[in-house]
């Protein structure tokens, strides 16, 4: 019996599934199952009663996870114990937006590299509602997400900023602003449901921005386009092409405040909550392991 194991032992237990901790812990399912069977003819016990409503642990079952809770914490403590006696080295794969490479990370990876100078970190950019995803599937060790309302057990999250969701304008003398400007608070909150958007095609923001929407005017307003990425709604918006919202930090960071107005609101959506995400079990790597402390220190 080895700590891997147990680790399939502990998901397969977490999830009462051999298919959901199959997909957590990248195996396949019937290697999964060949390891369960394996350590219940070892023990002599079965370990799960199976029949068609699913699987429930059995007596065996509680003991064990007793015993593979210590046996997987004295583990961590061991690498944390080695790690600190010798330099990190490898690779930590990063992927996030270029606006939170710039605004977010930027003290981060200092901080990192101070720490873990050994550490090569790769950065990669893209946007950053496919974050997550690119986490679960292991195209990177952790990445920059704005946090849905729900996360996979299998997700480990750790906070680091807020921002708000801002309602911007054009701010050059187009058609558009030509329709805003004079207008009053009502007038203007009423044009403003009539006026072309520019959308989020996926994401939390989307569904944030769409909820808000959908209060404010009890539908969808035109939708000039749905594009990728907030700083091409941004783009859009300062060209003059619609109306957009965006989270504070990426206008701070677009070097586009002068070409465009961040309206006030009355009533403002709330925040979007922007932290690190990666595998669970990838958190009690040494190499991550450090990032989570790193940041927990600047969160």
């Amino acid at each position: 019996m080895d700590l891997k194991t147990l680790q399939i032992f502990s998901s397969v237990l977490r999830h009462r599934s051999f298919t959901q901790a199959a997909d957590e812990l990248h195996m396949s399912i019937s290697a999964v199952s060949r390891s369960i069977a394996r350590l219940e003819e070892t023990l002599g016990l079965p370990l799960f009663d199976r029949d068609r409503r699913g699987m429930r642990p059995t007596g065996a079952a509680a003991e064990l996870s007793r015993v593979a809770g210590r046996m997987e914490a004295d583990w961590r403590e061991l690498q944390r114990t080695l790690s600190s006696s010798a330099s990190l080295s490898g690779e930590l794969r990063i992927f996030c937006s270029v606006t939170a490479t710039h605004r977010l990370l930027s003290p981060l990876i200092s901080a990192y590299r101070d720490a873990c100078p050994a550490v090569d970190v790769l950065l990669i950019t893209g946007d950053q509602a496919d974050g997550l995803e690119r986490v679960k599937r292991g195209d990177a060790d952790v990445a920059v997400i704005a946090r849905p309302a729900q996360l996979p057990d299998s997700i480990a999250y750790r906070h680091v900023a807020a921002s708000p969701l801002r309602l911007c304008i054009p701010g050059n003398d187009g058609p558009l602003r030509q329709r805003l400007d004079g207008a009053s608070a009502d007038e203007r909150d009423a044009l403003l449901g009539e006026m072309p958007w520019i959308l989020p095609e996926r994401g939390v923001s989307k569904d944030a921005i769409e909820r808000w929407l959908i209060e404010r005017y009890a539908q969808l307003p035109p939708i000039y386009a749905r594009v990728a990425g907030h700083e091409a709604i941004l783009a859009m918006v300062s060209l003059g092409l619609g109306v957009g919202m965006v989270p504070e930090l990426v206008i701070e960071a677009s070097g586009l405040a002068d070409t465009l107005e961040v309206a006030a609101l009355a009533h403002q959506p709330g925040a979007l909550e922007i932290g690190l995400c990666a595998r669970a079990g990838r958190v009690q790597d040494p190499i991550v392991a450090e990032l989570w402390r790193v940041s927990g220190k600047r969160a």
